[in-house]
């Protein structure tokens, strides 16, 4: 059964304000390959409940999601490998899996970090997805919850804390390109049961 993309086109609704997005970060010539990316990407790995709240689309998902796949553009036109002229079906499959992996690596990612995110006490789960789904700030956040904004601010620093000290050696391998020691966290609790 296909997947419906109809929540593809609320997102794309505000299309000139992504590539905006994209031209602030300093791409000027790729900048609608790179939105064009996105809703790929947005459709291959992510769900409508992520990105769209209240039937708005969550800026905050859209930047880390635009701001991701810039990164990757430049980081893979850093990589340039050398391949003969002569073998043109080599080249464009070499292409296609360099950017499969990264991609796949990079949604790898982000499953643990919402797998890890589930163990977690509710308060801390939820103030942490508000503020990574929303394009609320702390003091934003504060006032519209009575929480005071150091309580949120330490929240919030906790868990990126424990966020970065288990997955700091996934995002080095992201980094590196070494997409394949990178595990889908059912994988990886397989791998720890005794």
């Amino acid at each position: 059964m296909e997947r419906s993309a109809d929540w593809l086109e609320l997102v794309a609704k505000d299309h000139d304000k992504w590539i905006k997005l994209v031209e602030s970060f300093g791409e000027h010539q790729y900048q609608h390959d790179i939105v064009q990316e996105a809703y790929l990407a947005l459709y291959k790995y992510t769900t409508p409940e992520k990105i769209i709240h209240d039937g708005k689309v969550s800026e905050g998902y859209m930047y880390f999601t635009l701001k991701t796949i810039t990164y990757q553009f430049y980081n893979a036109k850093n990589k340039i490998q050398k391949v003969s002229l002569d073998d043109e079906e080599n080249i464009l499959q070499l292409v296609a899996e360099d950017d499969l992996q990264e991609q796949e690596a990079f949604h790898k990612i982000c499953k643990l970090i919402d797998h890890e995110m589930e163990s977690w006490s509710w308060y801390n789960r939820k103030l942490t997805e508000i503020y990574r789904d929303t394009d609320l700030s702390i003091r934003k956040i504060a006032a519209a919850t009575n929480i005071s904004f150091v309580s949120i601010f330490n929240t919030l620093k906790n868990c990126k804390n424990e966020i970065k000290q288990k997955f700091q050696e996934d995002f080095e391998d992201y980094q590196n390109g070494d997409f394949d020691k990178i595990q889908e966290p059912r994988i990886r609790n397989i791998q720890k049961e005794p």
